[in-house]
């Protein structure tokens, strides 16, 4: 594959999130080879196979193809890209490289919202059990998708959270865009981020009051990045019935967070949580200290 035809996304941190997600998917079909459901594999932003980081710095395997070169293999494989290029160029490499596999990949083009409903919709999850990567560039997913994903009971999803694209929206005053914070109700599945995330500010003097000037209401936002962390993982929480709570923090070259690769599990089986959770949280918990 050429450097033309390959996708450039993200830093010196993708490497290191695709190796968390390689070593999940290989204990998890390690630990389900010898039952009885079908294993389906869905990568929602599945790309072309391979990346280049924006910094050029970095050619990666990508997720995709990593999936596909596991040893133990799953029954289905369903991809998902927007762009048509990337996606035909997906197919190429799957009909040149895998063509063992051809017969149980399926490529989809489309908005991953839309085409991972088709997906979920069309599978008896009551016989199968799913991996999930959700890896958007920003803020593509929409809570209903996850929401749609927890009701399956069948899914353990990867999803990398876009931290700094909901930290840019929300302004120091709390006045935005309206389309921002539409965005933000869509990317979080409620309002409740107005209260969480802003106070009235305390600066505001008697004179604004007396005056009857409109600064009474005046917000400052009140939301560092762990505070910022905590409500997602209590999204997640009132969503999913189990959710890890050391999501692995990758930040750019000014130490600043750009995403949260966050782990959640959808089955309700205490017994397939303690499994899947005991050896996500063994994967993402840092061997050294993570902190803002």
């Amino acid at each position: 594959m050429t450097q033309q035809n390959t996708q450039q996304f993200g830093g010196n941190w993708t490497e290191e999130k695709l190796n968390i997600f390689t070593e999940y998917l290989t204990a998890y079909l390690t630990a389900l080879q010898n039952q009885n459901f079908g294993k389906v594999y869905i990568d929602a932003f599945a790309g072309t196979g391979e990346i280049v980081t924006n910094d050029g710095e970095q050619h990666l395997v990508g997720s995709a193809k990593r999936a596909l070169s596991s040893y133990l293999k799953f029954d289905r494989y369903y991809f998902i890209e927007e762009n048509k290029k990337k996606a035909a160029e997906l197919q190429r490499m799957v009909d040149a490289e895998y063509p063992h596999l051809a017969d149980r990949v399926t490529i989809y083009c489309g908005d991953a919202n839309a085409r991972l409903s088709e997906i979920i919709n069309q599978i008896d999850w009551r016989f199968n059990r799913g991996l999930l990567f959700l890896d958007p560039c920003a803020t593509e997913v929409n809570w209903t998708t996850l929401t749609m994903i927890a009701e399956t009971k069948s899914i353990d999803m990867w999803y990398l959270f876009p931290f700094s694209a909901l930290n840019r929206m929300l302004t120091k005053d709390g006045n935005m865009d309206p389309t921002w914070a539409a965005c933000i109700d869509r990317l979080l599945g409620d309002s409740g981020w107005r209260i969480e995330f802003y106070k009235k500010d305390p600066q505001i003097s008697l004179f604004d009051f007396e005056s009857g000037s409109g600064e009474r209401d005046r917000l400052i936002k009140d939301a560092n990045p762990e505070r910022i962390k905590e409500y997602i993982i209590g999204r997640l929480q009132s969503t999913f019935p189990c959710v890890s709570k050391h999501p692995r923090i990758f930040k750019n070259k000014n130490n600043s967070p750009l995403f949260l690769f966050c782990f959640a599990i959808s089955n309700d089986s205490e017994k397939a949580q303690g499994l899947a959770l005991k050896i996500a949280n063994h994967i993402l918990k840092p061997k050294t200290n993570q902190g803002w």
